[in-house]
């Protein structure tokens, strides 16, 4: 099986050198196009190419990033670097195109071209660039920026978390980075990570998604039901659980019995704490798990007696966030919920993967008692966490609170731009620091 795995990590090293680094090398003898007079033209590449819309989470960094950008810079214009040509809807920015330039050797070509009518890289880093969602991805973005900084256009990745066991070949593209790429990573101990196994400098930042402002305009069932709740003397909680998250139980006990004794934990939270729960889904991809799972768990509590639940798909990001900051906590399986729901100082209990969570919960002061394991989900933990963190609401808002203004900093670090020739262009106010840990 060892030997199995080596071939392939090889396979996957020999096939980006010939599909992307070795075009990219022969296309780099033309000559570049000529400085831009001010910096205004953003290619970003998504964390699903074939799917750049699909996850909230990564809607809630495009929402960020993209409006951030076009404050500083009000003639901004934008491309997504995806698998075939379309458009995507940002909230608060628009129609944006979608340029298809990953797939094989014509990927790499068709991204030569591309990135040489931009001014600057940036790409979402989020919890991809550890190869967990495969590591020929993390070959192929390594290549481009690459390619991007040798051309003279600045590169950089947007905050990233680390897990503690990448794949090899992400090890073996990330340690050869060119220098002049600009390497965000969203926490102390993914950056540690980072840069232990390497060899490679990073900045700590916290995630971009911290910049996302709340929708302005009501999401009116949602609010309407919170409104109702708290007036029946319930206390309204949001929650997430879904099949990815909660992957390891599913194998362990499969999904009708997991979505009876979620509901069953849920159940006695609610009674014994008053509680009423808003249900929302936070990737509406099938594939995902948050909609099946949070629609049955909805059901098993009617069917359990427990009249104060509500499944509510919200399908903008930044309506999320302005839905959460009216919730007195939110139990979530998905780490951009977290975001939104801490960038509004509404605490959190997190079920944990990833080593994802470790980092964002130092960020904002909170304590790791606040979370759960899959595992721990199987027994009754989860209706004792629940009731630990209501308790502890009022003092865990403050806290948020109190680092708010920090982590926004640490999130703008996102926005800097650096390159040392005649396109650099440095975005934002906030200096880098930088760690060879």
């Amino acid at each position: 099986m060892r030997l199995k795995q080596v071939l392939i990590d090889q396979a996957i090293i020999a096939r980006n050198f010939f599909e992307v680094s070795l075009p990219l090398y022969q296309l780099r003898t033309r000559p570049p196009a000529a400085p831009p007079q001010a910096v205004s033209r953003f290619l970003i590449i998504p964390g699903d190419a074939s799917n750049p819309s699909g996850s909230l989470g990564d809607m809630a960094m495009y929402c960020a990033l993209l409006r951030a950008l076009r404050a500083l810079h009000p003639n901004a214009s934008f491309t997504i670097v995806g698998t075939h040509d379309h458009r995507i809807d940002v909230p608060g920015i628009g129609e944006i195109p979608v340029a298809a330039a990953w797939i094989g050797r014509e990927g790499s070509v068709a991204f030569d071209a591309l990135i040489r009518q931009h001014h600057a890289l940036f790409v979402m880093g989020a919890d991809i660039l550890d190869g967990k969602y495969g590591a020929a991805l993390v070959q192929r973005i390594v290549a481009y920026c690459n390619h991007s900084v040798r051309l003279g256009i600045p590169a950089t990745t947007l905050g990233f978390s680390f897990n503690r066991n990448p794949r090899w070949p992400t090890l073996h593209a990330l340690s050869r980075l060119h220098p002049k790429v600009t390497v965000n990573v969203r926490d102390q101990p993914s950056l540690t990570r980072f840069t232990q196994m390497t060899g490679t400098s990073a900045t700590l930042c916290a995630d971009v998604a911290f910049l996302m402002p709340p929708a302005s305009e009501p999401e009116p069932e949602a609010e309407a039901w919170i409104a109702a709740m708290r007036a029946a003397g319930r206390n309204p909680v949001g929650v997430n659980l879904n099949a990815h998250a909660l992957a390891p139980t599913l194998t362990e006990i499969g999904t009708d019995a997991l979505i009876t004794h979620l509901a069953e934990q849920l159940h006695t939270a609610g009674e014994t704490h008053q509680l009423a729960f808003l249900l929302i889904p936070h990737d509406l991809k099938l594939q995902a798990g948050d909609v099946a799972m949070l629609q049955a768990i909805e059901m098993q509590l009617h069917q359990n007696g427990f009249p104060h639940v509500r499944y509510t798909p919200i399908h903008r990001s930044d309506r999320i966030k302005r839905v959460v900051g009216q919730l007195d906590l939110v139990i979530t399986g998905r780490m951009h919920l977290a975001i939104a729901s801490l960038g509004c100082g509404t605490p959190i209990l997190s079920i944990t993967y990833q080593d994802k969570f470790e980092g964002l919960y130092e960020h904002v002061d909170l304590p790791l008692e606040h979370t759960l394991l899959p595992l721990d989900c199987l027994g009754n933990a989860l209706s004792i966490k629940i009731g630990h963190a209501f308790r502890q609401r009022q003092a865990n808002r403050e806290r948020i609170r109190a680092r708010l203004p920090q982590v926004q900093t640490l999130s703008a670090r996102n926005l800097v731009i650096a390159g040392s020739d005649a396109r650099h262009a440095e975005i934002g106010s906030v200096a880098p620091v930088t760690s060879k840990s």
